[in-house]
């Protein structure tokens, strides 16, 4: 099972601030794709996927934007005034529904907003509002989990490996586990997350990288 990096009692909210913030980003004119892809490498999703509680209740809709623009001095400018002042009239409309349904995934799959927005971008995601958005949520992290799976052949434990520059011999040698079964988890003829803790310590300490970061969703 995944470790969770936060609580449900908030998915609520984040859900909430984030199909709000895309919608936030269209009433202010900016183009809700650019925004994604601007809030996904952002300090907003790093804290979220950290379960830190101040992004995750204690930041607004408009706080969520405000924070990603301004980092982008290209962007650097004040919200809408109708938006700021609360005139705004809620739509819940495709990019509520697309915010609001990856915030959901992002929580069941562990992966971070940048890994899911690679391999399932929010055009996609957009698109797929008119066939999805009054069925159940669950219906959509389905089809997303099995498209991801679909894009991203490779597991985590191979692709951390390979970033670290070590063949599965020298993380064998260096982690002391077996290399065959480094070998079966990164084939997932076994299953990494029914591993002993103390292999997936051991793995994740050799490789500097957490134990949730080698988990499969």
């Amino acid at each position: 099972m995944l470790i969770k990096s936060y609580e449900k009692t908030y998915l609520e909210d984040v859900a909430d601030n984030l199909g709000l913030m895309l919608e936030y980003a269209v009433a202010c004119e900016y183009n809700p794709i650019v925004i994604w892809e601007m809030f996904v490498s952002s300090k907003v999703a790093m804290e979220i996927e950290k379960g830190n509680p101040k992004y995750l209740s204690g930041y607004s809709a408009k706080d969520y934007l405000s924070i990603v623009v301004n980092t982008y001095p290209a962007y650097e400018r004040s919200l809408s005034d109708k938006i700021m002042s609360g005139d705004y009239a809620i739509k819940n409309d495709m990019y509520y529904w697309a915010g609001s349904a990856i915030a959901r995934f992002q929580y069941e799959s562990g992966l971070s907003f940048y890994v899911i927005n690679k391999y399932l971008p929010i055009q996609t995601v957009l698109g797929m509002y008119e066939t999805l958005h009054e069925a159940d949520i669950q219906k959509f992290i389905d089809l997303a989990t099995e498209r991801v799976k679909r894009e991203k052949p490779e597991t985590n434990l191979k692709i951390i490996r390979r970033a670290s520059g070590m063949t599965q011999q020298e993380l064998a040698e260096r982690s002391q586990v077996d290399l065959r079964s480094i070998q079966m988890y990164e084939q997932r003829r076994n299953d990494i997350n029914k591993a002993q803790v103390d292999t997936v310590y051991k793995l994740a300490r050799t490789l500097g990288c957490k134990i949730e970061d080698l988990l499969e969703f």
